[in-house]
């Protein structure tokens, strides 16, 4: 009997390396997207400063999209084995990053140009603050859909086990993947929330700033986790204490 058919796996090791490089492909595209997107020729020099105007906006937006792409292929690394589940819902993440894509692009070009005092360019891009309102909320749904698929793979992960290819030593890893995403989906939500909650009118950014949650939730989260079990949301374990005659 072969390895695939005694693991339970449905997808064979070449099929998974393809539907991995169908990932990275598309991954790629979606970034590509993001440069042309409203991109036009450029005709002269002043097309050309406008161009590199649009640079930062794209880092944000290229560092987002990267995030994704580093969560899936360390999805691959703990859990190499692929069946019928774990691939439709790779493929939904590619369905979802190619259209998360336009939101993120828009969101990202007209902060620039409002946080630059219009010294960038996208302030133009939002033409009132009700139209804000619903790019918010639109981005906020495509942004906690999409991390609500990454919870549900590492879960699916842990719940498969060795059938995923999960070796016992990576199921902690897997776990504090899973919590890290299940927190990155309420962020998503929140946002979307406090977008009708607090007047766009009033404060504008609100909704943008709820993101910032994420590095402190998972920053006291990995204090709490460390302090009762030793090992923090990053996999840092803390030293033995030292018998006491050798301290």
């Amino acid at each position: 009997m072969s390895v695939e058919k005694d693991l339970g796996s449905t997808v064979r090791p070449v099929e998974t390396a393809r539907l991995d490089a169908f990932v990275d492909a598309s991954f790629a595209f979606a970034v590509t997207l993001l440069i042309i997107a409203g991109a036009n020729p450029l005709e002269n020099f002043a097309d050309l400063l406008h161009a590199l105007g649009r640079v930062p906006a794209f880092a944000c937006g290229f560092g987002l999209v990267v995030m994704f792409w580093l969560a899936h292929r360390n999805f691959g690394r703990l859990a190499p084995i692929r069946d019928s589940w774990s691939a439709t819902l790779s493929l939904m993440i590619v369905f979802m990053i190619l259209v998360y894509v336009f939101p993120l692009r828009l969101l990202t070009e007209a902060g620039a140009g409002y946080f630059s005092g219009g010294r960038l360019p996208g302030r133009d891009l939002i033409a009132s603050y009700a139209q804000l309102r619903i790019i918010y909320t639109i981005y906020g749904i495509g942004f906690a859909f999409l991390s609500w698929l990454y919870f549900l793979l590492y879960g699916h992960a842990l719940k498969r086990g060795t059938v995923a290819g999960l070796a016992e030593e990576d199921r902690d890893e897997a776990a504090e993947s899973r919590a890290i995403w299940g927190m990155i989906t309420l962020a998503g939500l929140f946002s979307a929330a406090l977008a009708w909650i607090i007047p766009t009118r009033i404060a504008p950014w609100a909704p943008g700033f709820a993101y910032w949650i994420i590095p402190f939730t998972l920053y006291f989260a990995n204090l709490i986790h460390r302090r009762r079990s030793g090992r923090g949301l990053f996999g840092v374990r803390r030293k033995a204490a030292a018998p006491e005659g050798l301290a």
